[in-house]
C-alpha cells in the first residue's frame, strides 16, 4: 500500500501547490483531474451539485468497478457531490480538506482494485441494495476501511499511540481534533457493531496497517 500512499500523497501536494490562494472550486476539481492525469491514475474525477446538501458543503463517493478494470477500462470513479457556485472561492484550509477526502477516497478504491486482481476479478458480492451494517461488515470492506481507519489516526497521532488504544475503540472513535473526530470511519464501525466480535477483527487488521503504513505519505 505505501507505493499507492506516496504516488496519491504526490498527487495532493502537487494540486496544493499549483492552485493560487484562493482558488474557484471549478479550478479546483479541473486542476485535481488534470494532475492525476498528468501523474499517470487512470481514474475518473466528477461532480455534481447537489441541492441537498447545506450551503458550501461537499463530501467525496469513489467506486471500483471489477468488470471495467478486467476489461482495461477505467475502473476507478470519483464523485464530488457539493452545493459550490463554480466560481466560489476555496482558501488552503478549504483545499487542504478537499484533497484529504479525494487523498483517503482514491486509497481506499485502489485497496478494492488490490482485492480484486489477487483473486483475478472475482466479485464475492454486491451490497448495492443491502444495509449499510452488511456493507460495512463484507470482508473486502472490513480490509479496505481498515486501512483507511488507519489513515485516519495516522494523520493526527503517531502509531505508538493509537496501538495503545486498539483494546479501547469506543473511546478512540470519540475521540476529536478540534471540532472533528480523529476517525468518522471507526466512528461508523462502533455505532454499527459495538461489543461485536466484528471490532476485535477490525482492531486487529488496523494495527497491522499501523506497523506497515509510512505515515510520512498521508497527506495531511
Amino acid at each position: 500500500m505505501n507505493t499507492i500512499l506516496e504516488r496519491v500523497n504526490d498527487v495532493c501536494k502537487s494540486v496544493r501547490d499549483e492552485c493560487s490562494m484562493p482558488t474557484t472550486f471549478k479550478k479546483l476539481v479541473s486542476t485535481t483531474r488534470k494532475t492525476f492525469r498528468r501523474h499517470d491514475f487512470d481514474l475518473s474525477i466528477r461532480s455534481k451539485k447537489d441541492k441537498s446538501l447545506h450551503n458550501n458543503s461537499f463530501y467525496v463517493n469513489a467506486f471500483y468497478d471489477p468488470e471495467d478494470d478486467k476489461n482495461l477500462e477505467t475502473s476507478i470513479e470519483v464523485l464530488i457531490h457539493h452545493s459550490f457556485e463554480p466560481n466560489d472561492l476555496f482558501e488552503e484550509v478549504q483545499i487542504t480538506e478537499f484533497l484529504i477526502q479525494i487523498y483517503d477516497a482514491v486509497v481506499h478504491e485502489f485497496r478494492h482494485q488490490q482485492q480484486s486482481r489477487k483473486r483475478n476479478f472475482k466479485t464475492y458480492s454486491d451490497h448495492a441494495q443491502e444495509p449499510f451494517s452488511k456493507y460495512l461488515a463484507d470482508p473486502d470492506e472490513l480490509d479496505a476501511y481498515s486501512v483507511s481507519i488507519a489513515i485516519e489516526l495516522l494523520r493526527v497521532m503517531p502509531a505508538s499511540r493509537a496501538k495503545k488504544f486498539m483494546t479501547k475503540m469506543s473511546i478512540l472513535s470519540r475521540m476529536k481534533q478540534g471540532n472533528q473526530l480523529v476517525s468518522p470511519n471507526l466512528r461508523a464501525y462502533v455505532n454499527h457493531f459495538e461489543n461485536n466480535n466484528l471490532l476485535k477483527r477490525l482492531a486487529k487488521k488496523v494495527n497491522k496497517h499501523l506497523n506497515l503504513l509510512d505515515s510520512s505519505q498521508i497527506f495531511r
